[in-house]
């Protein structure tokens, strides 16, 4: 194992070798950055196919929160999948290392290979101070791999990156513009299927379980509606307190106990009240409405291969894991952690405005079949959000968009924003449509999100 170290940041080190599981040519870095009061972030790397000097990096962060980026890794965009035994690998054609570099990270601490050796240590339970550590990781590994210091660089996430993502983007830019560390070349946030603005966002639970979609109607009862409609109302009036109580729009907010009180009320009740029932009536996978729950994790049997894979010695050896380390996909504690500060119902959207002023631009784009963090909300905060562009932005119409000539979503976009509903394609949009959410990438970084002409790429 190789150590790393930053004049700036004495208290902090990366700790990595190079393994070759799911070897496609290219180089791998794996480890951990190692942080104060015994908290031990992991993290892996997989370097560019085509052009690794020249092409973007990108960071994967994974939601929960609480959940692995292995996730991501191994359930959407990584270089390869696990097999069916958990005691494999295949390899993903539809990679996003096709065309950048790309670091998975899992944080908060206790999530994925991540621990913490001193349980005494107080614990993360917000996205600001989470984002604070990931921002010092991102400075450790530019000064270590210096090589791709200069790329063009991108943070993207699902589900509760929706909260994390606006969180780190805003550490950055105040960090470039305050500091003499070296700058991020940040350029862009791609949330997926993301919680950004709860107030927005749970008003579509009703919507999307009592209105006909493509995929047929989830509550049939049109008295269960109206029931649904009576507690979402109640609903919005607390997210609109923890909202009042919860000022959001730099990495140093500080939140109240009154912040943390009236949010997780909120939480507690719009998740009892208006989810809940949806979900308990609806006996389907909550994240692809298409399919019914499956036994595994977050009803998906795949999940458990995946777990098994990374808990085999042999992977956790090859990493530079430590035998005593499990790997947990999603951990409870960590969840109840952000819960109970309030931080789940919290606006995370006010960080979004500055981002788009400062041309820092944003992609929401939503599987329309997820109905946790339906598209419907997603579409709705991004027509909501206050920034220069707003006018413009809410004059455009949502029109077809292309991947391999064919219909594939609907867009919006103006200057740094852009909305975009994927079709057959719930909360993890690359698990269930790796060919169009690669080629949404590949346009999305090269500046072609709305070329409609370049449908060869993938033929």
């Amino acid at each position: 194992m190789k150590r790393a170290v930053h004049a700036e940041f004495p208290d902090y080190s990366l700790r990595y070798t190079h393994p070759h599981l799911c070897d496609t040519g290219t180089k791998q870095t794996s480890g951990y950055f190692e942080l104060p009061n015994g908290k031990n972030f992991f993290f892996w790397f997989f370097e560019s196919n085509a052009d690794p000097a020249d092409d973007p990096t990108l960071l994967w962060i994974n939601g929960g929160p609480g959940c692995s980026s292995m996730m991501g890794l191994f359930m959407g965009i990584g270089p390869c999948h696990v097999n069916t035994r958990g005691d494999g690998l295949l390899l993903n054609s539809h990679s996003w290392n096709q065309v950048a570099n790309v670091i998975y990270l899992d944080q908060p601490v206790n999530s994925g290979y991540s621990y913490q050796e001193n349980n005494t240590a107080a614990h993360i339970g917000d996205s600001n101070t989470a984002a604070q550590d990931v921002y010092v990781f991102l400075q450790l590994f530019f000064k270590e791999f210096s090589q791709f210091s200069e790329s063009d660089f991108h943070i993207a996430g699902e589900s509760y990156a929706g909260h994390f993502l606006p969180a780190i983007a805003t550490v950055i830019t105040e960090k470039n513009a305050e500091t003499p560390h070296a700058p991020i070349q940040l350029k862009s946030l791609l949330i997926g299927n993301g919680l950004t603005d709860p107030l927005q966002q749970y008003k579509y639970y009703k919507s999307m379980a009592c209105e006909k979609s493509a995929y047929g109607t989830l509550v049939s009862s049109s008295e269960k509606c109206n029931e649904i409609e009576l507690h979402q109302n109640e609903c919005q009036k607390l997210i609109e307190s923890c909202y009042k109580n919860s000022n959001i729009t730099t990495s140093s907010s500080f939140f109240t106990q009154k912040s943390a009180d009236t949010c997780l009320l909120a939480s507690k009740v719009c998740n009892a009240l208006v989810v809940r029932p949806i979900l308990d009536g609806m006996k389907l996978n909550m994240y692809d409405i298409r399919e019914k729950c499956q036994n595994g994790p977050l009803c998906y049997d795949y999940l458990d291969a995946v777990k098994t894979y990374l808990d085999r010695p042999e992977v956790k050896n090859a990493l530079g894991v430590r035998s005593s380390v499990s790997f947990e996909l999603c951990t409870p504690s960590v969840n109840m952690d952000f819960q109970i500060s309030g931080d789940w119902m919290r606006p995370y959207v006010n960080q979004i405005p500055p981002l788009l002023n400062s041309n820092i631009s944003v992609l929401a784009y939503a599987g329309d079949a997820d109905f946790m963090c339906n598209w419907m909300g997603v579409r709705a905060w991004t027509i909501n959000v206050p920034w220069n562009g707003h006018l413009k932005y809410n004059q455009q119409e949502d029109i077809d968009w292309y991947s391999n000539a064919i219909v594939a979503g609907t867009i919006i976009s103006s200057e740094s924003l852009t909305f975009l509903r994927l079709f057959n394609a719930g909360h993890m949009a690359p698990y269930d449509q790796p060919q169009v959410t690669l080629d949404m990438f590949s346009r999305w970084i090269s500046g072609k999100i709305l070329q409609n002409d370049d449908h060869q790429l993938f033929f």
